[in-house]
């Protein structure tokens, strides 16, 4: 089995349509079994989570959702609300670069929400890694504040802030990272050497990235069978309760 941790539903602006045939497509195109989709491309926060929530109800067993949340919208709080409330979602996704925020001065706004996402057993996916939006240390402010919410740092910082991100893990009991987008071997040899394999979740942030290349990107390491089978599926699976 092959958990794709992170991708993001597509849309034609043309027709302002989500894909959803196209997602499923490309999964079994690559043997993806089971994939967490959330919706960044659209014309606002609260319509790209009802996309998703359409397409984790029409593909209960193939599609689990994550919804995004903007901070700086007026309605943030009660967005927050309707998803907890609607059942669809496992996580929530929070991006500074794409809303334009730094997390570290957001706490009046951030505090609330995360103590949502920790009541209903959610889990919470920080960008990381182009830009000084996108650290992952300004997450940890947040790990320390709640210590019982599991944080997954997308793209594990990648050419920015990977090896930064491979220092602040261990610190960290309720901090996970992704590796879609890293594709330096340095950094990915260091996290293998620093962080708890059971820690590491793979993804392919679909459809800006190649879904094929993201399941190879680490075949010239000659990982073994045990960490790949941790990497693609058991540890999200945990991480979920799946």
């Amino acid at each position: 089995m092959v958990i794709d941790y992170h991708a993001h539903l597509p849309w034609s602006r043309e027709e302002d349509r989500y894909l959803v045939e196209d997602c499923l497509e490309d999964m079994d195109a690559n043997g993806i079994d089971v994939r967490m989709i959330s919706a960044l491309d659209g014309y606002s926060v609260r319509e790209q989570n009802a996309a998703v929530q359409r397409a984790v109800e029409a593909h209960p067993d193939r599609l689990l959702g994550s919804a995004v949340i903007n901070p700086r919208m007026r309605d943030c709080r009660e967005e927050m609300e309707r998803v907890v409330a609607s059942g669809a979602f496992r996580a929530i996704e929070l991006d500074g670069m794409e809303h334009s925020y730094y997390p570290e001065t957001q706490r009046v706004w951030l505090d609330p929400i995360l103590e949502m996402a920790r009541d209903a057993g959610m889990v919470v996916n920080c960008f990381t890694g182009w830009g000084p939006r996108s650290m992952p240390v300004q997450w940890a402010l947040y790990a320390r504040r709640f210590p019982g919410l599991p944080f997954v740092m997308l793209h594990m910082g990648t050419t920015d802030f990977g090896y930064g991100c491979v220092k602040m893990v261990p610190e960290y009991d309720n901090v996970w990272v992704e590796t879609s987008c890293l594709y330096e071997f340095p950094i990915i040899r260091r996290a293998l050497a620093a962080i708890d394999h059971e820690k590491i979740l793979f993804g392919t942030h679909y459809p800006h990235k190649s879904t094929h290349c993201s399941l190879h990107a680490f075949d010239l390491l000659g990982l073994d069978d045990e960490f790949i089978e941790r990497h693609r599926c058991l540890n999200a699976k945990e991480l979920l309760g799946l």
